[in-house]
């Protein structure tokens, strides 16, 4: 990899939570690039080199060498899409974590973003559902507080209580590039090992009965890249849990379809916590970080069609539903556009269902946006109470010092544009 020296810090990042699929010659899969923290890793443009001969669902093919799976297939003419289509593989992390777009590599599943592509592989793009998906999950941990999706009556008694609500897994690789990732450490994890899903699923269970919980969740990254991986964790919760146990997923619904929903609620899920970044296309971008536009819509537009969907099809009977709202003064061009903005997500949500618990998630200086601050406790308060204004009924804000409740008294409307 080369560096810019300015900006590295020799935090050791690009060495212990990417693994490099090939170490000794780069293969421009630019997971180190897009993971650096300090961004002072620069990225690697795809050269042609001298070919290798590998096999490709049973064909000889000649393809460059020193490239990654991914790139070889792609020379061949197979397309990949970062938005799911029937009729293309998918990836969308392409930072080796979610295994989206995994391929049969000499008979073992590899992601083919994150491999190298080697004289004489045989590689089959076409995987039989008897081969058990895979992916990257972080480590599992009880949680006082819960997530998006978790119920303030849950929040509020294990705060008050300082007992654990759930228990929770992080699942590696995201497909949005936010600069203000507040998991990155596990959202560009590549060098774990990849586990199934009833591994990552009996785990999670073992941890929640040990601590005493009722609650099981999964995080990231974004969980829901990989489904096959995803339907399978769930339902092998639902079959082993006992049945008062719920479970529970956060996710940026940048491709939670309605299929996709149907599915979840068929493999046992009881809460769900979509994102909804922003109510307009501009702010998105900014926040997630896509520069393709057309990529960008489509994953912004889906997040607010799935919370549509889950509030005339399921809630409140068969899911909870909690709407996440994340928050900094940095991610608006104005004081102006700030309250503008705010109000129309805040009337967007009502216009769904003003019953949706909503939790405005104060955004601290992290990963590639150190240059901001943590919005205050009273500036927290504040938007919490300017939402609230907008006909929503169950608004919970974030803060350094916990959770500012529902029924927490407004501050002065004066400062109110």
């Amino acid at each position: 990899m080369q560096r810019n020296k300015e900006l590295c810090t020799d935090c050791g990042f690009c060495t212990t939570a990417v693994g490099c699929p090939s170490p000794g010659h780069c293969v421009g899969c630019n997971s180190c690039y897009l993971a650096c923290p300090r961004e002072a890793i620069l990225p690697v443009r795809f050269e042609p080199s001298e070919d290798v001969i590998i096999t490709v669902d049973g064909l000889p093919f000649e393809v460059p060498g020193n490239v990654t799976v991914k790139k070889a297939l792609e020379t061949l003419g197979m397309v990949f899409h970062r938005f799911p289509k029937s009729t293309n593989l998918f990836a969308p992390c392409e930072t080796g974590g979610c295994y989206a777009c995994a391929v049969l590599v000499d008979g073992e599943l590899r992601p083919s973003c994150h491999t190298a592509v080697k004289p004489g592989q045989s590689i089959q793009t076409q995987v039989s559902d008897e081969v058990s998906p895979l992916r990257i999950v972080g480590w599992c941990q009880p949680h006082s507080v819960g997530g998006v999706g978790t119920p303030w009556s849950e929040k509020a008694s294990g705060k008050d209580s300082e007992a654990y609500v759930e228990a929770a897994c992080f699942a590696a690789g995201c497909n949005l590039r936010c600069r203000t990732c507040q998991n990155f450490t596990v959202t560009y994890n590549s060098s774990a090992s990849a586990v199934t899903p009833e591994h990552a699923a009996s785990e999670l269970l073992k941890l929640a009965l040990r601590v005493g919980v009722r609650r099981l969740a999964i995080s990231g990254g974004e969980a829901t890249l990989n489904r096959p991986w995803l339907l399978s964790f769930f339902t092998w919760l639902k079959t082993h849990s006992p049945s008062d146990l719920r479970l529970h997923l956060d996710t940026n619904a940048t491709v939670l379809t309605p299929d996709y929903i149907d599915a979840l609620v068929e493999a046992g899920v009881t809460d769900i916590g979509p994102d909804l970044k922003s109510a307009r296309l501009q702010t998105f971008e900014t926040i997630s970080g896509i520069k393709d536009s057309t990529l960008a819509r489509n994953y912004w537009t889906t997040a607010w069609n799935a919370v549509r969907y889950l509030a005339d099809n399921y809630y409140p009977e068969q899911l909870f539903v909690g709407v996440g709202l994340p928050f900094n003064p940095a991610f608006y061009p104005s004081l102006e556009a700030k309250w503008a903005e705010l109000h129309e997500w805040g009337t967007r949500v009502t216009d769904i269902d003003n019953r949706i618990q909503v939790t405005v998630l104060d955004y601290r200086p992290e990963f590639r946006r150190r240059d901001i601050e943590r919005p205050s406790t009273g500036e927290m308060l504040e938007v919490k109470a300017f939402l609230e204004d907008t006909g929503l009924r169950t608004v919970i804000a974030q803060t350094p010092f916990g959770h500012l409740a529902p029924s927490q008294p407004a501050p002065d409307r004066g400062n109110y544009p």
